[in-house]
C-alpha cells in the first residue's frame, strides 16, 4: 500500500472528527522563533556597521595625510587687509590720473581757442584802423586835387600811371632802404610779390595776401592790379604797425601780420 495514501486518509479522518491539523504547529509555538530570527538579523547588521567604521576612519586619515603631503592647508589662509585695499587704491589713483589728463586737455584747448580769438580780434582792429587811414588819405587827396584845380593856370591833368617793377614802385613809396628791405622780406614770404597769388585755404589774395575783410578796411577794392595792391598794403601796415619793419617782426614771431 502507498504510504502517502495512508497518511492522507488519516489526516482526512482526523479532520472529520474535529481534531487539529497535525501539519501546522500552533501560533503560540511560532512567535519565539520569529523573534530569534529578527534578533539575529539585527546582530548581523550591527556587526557589519561596526566592522566598517575602522575602514572609514582609515580612509579619512589617509586622505588627510595625502593633503598634507601635497601642501594643501585644511583651512584657507586668511587674506591680508593690505591685499584687499591695494586694488581699490590703484583704481582711485588711475581715476585721478585720467581726471588730471582730461583737465590738462581742456585747459590746452581753451588756451588755443583764446589765442585764435585774439588773432581774429587783432586782424579786425587792424582792418578797421586801415579803413580809417584810407578814408583820411582819400579825403586828403580829394582836397589836394580841388585845391590844385582852384589855382590859376592849373588844369586837372590825369595822374601819371605807375611804371617800373612792383618792388621799384614800393621802394618809391617807402623811401627808406632799411624799411623796404623789411617789406621785401615780408611780401616775399607772403606771395613772392605775385599779384595773382591765392591762398588755397582762405580768401588771402595778392602781393600782401589780404583777406576780403582786410581789403575792405583799406578803402581800396580787391583788385589784381599789383600797384593798387601795394598801395593798399602800405596803408594797412602804416595804420596797424607803423612801419614795414614792425610788420615783418610780427610776421616772424607769429607767422602772420
Amino acid at each position: 500500500m502507498n504510504l502517502r495514501t495512508i497518511t492522507s486518509r488519516t489526516v482526512t479522518s482526523s479532520s472529520r472528527r474535529g481534531g487539529a491539523d497535525t501539519r501546522r504547529p500552533p501560533v503560540a509555538g511560532r512567535r519565539p522563533a520569529l523573534y530569534l530570527a529578527v534578533a539575529a538579523a539585527g546582530a548581523v547588521m550591527v556587526g557589519v556597521l561596526s566592522a566598517g567604521e575602522p575602514a572609514v576612519e582609515a580612509a579619512q586619515l589617509e586622505s588627510v595625510s595625502v593633503a598634507e603631503q601635497l601642501g594643501i592647508p585644511a583651512q584657507p589662509a586668511p587674506v591680508a587687509q593690505d591685499e584687499l585695499i591695494a586694488p581699490l587704491e590703484q583704481l582711485a589713483a588711475s581715476r585721478s590720473e585720467r581726471d588730471a589728463l582730461q583737465a590738462e586737455a581742456v585747459a590746452a584747448q581753451a588756451a588755443a581757442d583764446q589765442a585764435e580769438r585774439d588773432r581774429i580780434a587783432a586782424e579786425e582792429a587792424a582792418a578797421k584802423a586801415a579803413a580809417e587811414e584810407a578814408a583820411r588819405v582819400e579825403a586828403a587827396r580829394v582836397a589836394e586835387a580841388e585845391a590844385a584845380a582852384a589855382r590859376p593856370g592849373q588844369g586837372t591833368a590825369a595822374a601819371t600811371a605807375p611804371s617800373g617793377s612792383y618792388k621799384e614802385y614800393a621802394m618809391s613809396k617807402v623811401g627808406s632802404s632799411s624799411e623796404f628791405s623789411c617789406l621785401e622780406n615780408l611780401w616775399g614770404k607772403e606771395s613772392g610779390w605775385n599779384p595773382n597769388a591765392q591762398n588755397p585755404s582762405s580768401t588771402a589774395y595778392g602781393i600782401a595776401q589780404f583777406l576780403n575783410s582786410t581789403w575792405a578796411g583799406t578803402g581800396i577794392a580787391k583788385t589784381s592790379d599789383g600797384y593798387r595792391q601795394i598801395d593798399a598794403g602800405l596803408i594797412y601796415i602804416e595804420k596797424a604797425y607803423g612801419s614795414p619793419c614792425a610788420a615783418w617782426g610780427k610776421s616772424q614771431s607769429s607767422g602772420w601780420y
